[in-house]
C-alpha cells in the first residue's frame, strides 16, 4: 500500500489559512470577554454603596439627633457609639473621622490587620490661625486594607475649614490588589505610563459626603462608564 503524506507547501498553505483565521476571530473573541477590572469595580462600588446605605440608616450607628440635642445629618453625627464590641466615635477630631472609618472596615470582610500608614495631620500653611490652632484646617485619617477579593481599600476622611458637616470621606481602591498598572485617571502624581492610558485602570476613588451621597470624581470617565449599569462589561 502507497503511503501519502502532506507536502511542506500544503503545510505552509494550512497554516497561512489558520493565521488567517486567528487574526481574523481572535480580536472579536477579546472584545467580547469580560474586562475583570471593570467587573471589579462594579463590584467595589456596590459593595461600598451598600455599606454606606446600612450604616447611615442604622440610628444606633447615626441618630438623627445628636447627644447635646441638636439635629444631625447622616454621618455629622460623630457621637460615639458601640459596635460589634468596639468604640466609634468620640470629641476629638481624630476620633470623629475614625468612627465613618472604623464602622465601614469592620462592616467589611477585612483580611488581615487594618494599617495605619499615612500621616494623621496635614498642616495646610496658607489657613487663617483663626480656622484651626496652628493652621490645621485640612487633615486626614487613613486605613489601608485588603478584603479576601484582593481589592486594596485607603479609606480617608478630610476635614474642611468649615466644619465636619463639610466633610468628606474617600475612599481609593485598587481592584487587583498590588498587581500592575497601578493607575488612577487623572492622578497628577502618576507616571507616564499611567498618564498615557486611556482605558483599563485598575484604581478609582469614591467621594462620600455626609448625607451619604457616593460621587465618581468627574476625570475618571473610564470608571464612571464602566460603572453604568447598562454599560458594557468588554472594552
Amino acid at each position: 500500500m502507497k503511503k501519502t503524506a502532506f507536502t511542506l507547501s500544503e503545510l505552509m498553505i494550512a497554516l497561512t489559512v489558520l493565521g488567517i483565521l486567528c487574526a481574523t476571530v481572535l480580536p472579536a473573541i477579546l472584545r467580547t470577554m469580560p474586562n475583570q477590572n471593570k467587573i471589579m469595580m462594579k463590584r467595589a462600588y456596590y459593595t461600598t454603596a451598600n455599606i454606606v446605605s446600612d450604616m447611615i440608616n442604622d440610628p444606633n450607628l447615626y441618630a438623627p439627633v445628636d447627644n447635646s440635642g441638636t439635629t444631625r445629618v447622616g454621618f455629622d453625627n460623630t457621637d460615639e457609639v458601640t459596635y460589634a464590641g468596639q468604640n466609634y466615635g468620640g470629641t476629638n477630631i481624630q476620633d470623629k473621622a475614625a468612627k465613618f472609618i472604623g464602622l465601614f472596615a469592620v462592616h467589611l470582610n477585612v483580611d488581615g490587620e487594618i494599617e495605619d500608614e499615612c500621616p494623621a495631620v496635614t498642616i495646610d500653611p496658607d489657613a487663617p490661625p483663626s480656622i484651626a490652632p496652628g493652621g490645621q484646617s485640612y487633615r486626614k485619617i487613613c486605613r489601608l486594607f485588603t478584603t479576601p477579593d484582593g481589592i486594596n481599600w485607603d479609606l480617608r476622611t478630610k476635614y474642611h475649614p468649615e466644619g465636619f458637616g463639610a466633610n468628606t470621606h474617600v475612599i481609593t481602591v485598587d481592584v487587583n490588589g498590588d498587581k500592575k498598572p497601578n493607575c488612577l485617571q487623572g492622578d497628577s502624581d502618576a507616571d507616564n505610563a499611567c498618564k498615557s492610558r486611556t482605558k483599563n485602570f485598575d484604581r478609582f476613588s469614591m467621594e462620600i459626603s455626609n448625607d451619604g451621597t457616593i460621587e465618581i470624581p468627574e476625570e475618571q470617565s473610564w470608571a464612571r462608564e464602566a460603572l453604568q449599569v447598562s454599560s458594557s462589561l468588554t472594552d
